[in-house]
């Protein structure tokens, strides 16, 4: 590593412990719209101390990347700290052979270019509200 790439790496631990830096956290679960449709949910959390961040793309890294483009939930959104917002995809969307691993395959860029990728999330309750409606 290069002296440029241990600056920026110093100075994200910095910008991260006094709260100034871009944090986020992606999960993924399956669930059923009101319908009945069968679908992946991606839920995305700021979790800066001070620090909007705005969502720009969200995706599912396949053979090719399945693109999320829901009309309800459109990009890019702006996610103020501790705020969550959550999108779907029909399930059928998803190639079949990728389906059991749906949960390590979404994706969701920020503006400043940062790609997360998701996890499963372990926590969700039966029924609800979709976060950010």
């Amino acid at each position: 590593m290069d002296i440029s790439g241990i600056t920026q790496l110093l100075l994200g631990w910095v910008f991260k412990i006094i709260g100034l830096g871009q944090q986020a956290r992606v999960l993924c679960h399956r669930g059923f719209l009101p319908t009945n449709t069968d679908c992946y949910f991606v839920n995305v959390t700021n979790l800066s101390l001070k620090r909007d961040l705005e969502v720009t793309h969200v995706w599912f890294e396949c053979r090719s990347q399945v693109n999320v483009l829901n009309h309800q939930r459109p990009v890019p959104r702006r996610l103020q700290p501790d705020e969550s917002w959550e999108t779907w995809i029909e399930a059928e969307r998803i190639p079949q052979e990728f389906r059991e691993n749906f949960h390590r395959l979404a994706r969701v860029r920020l503006s400043n270019g940062r790609i997360i990728k998701s996890k499963l999330n372990r926590n969700v309750p039966s029924e609800g509200f979709v976060p950010g409606s």
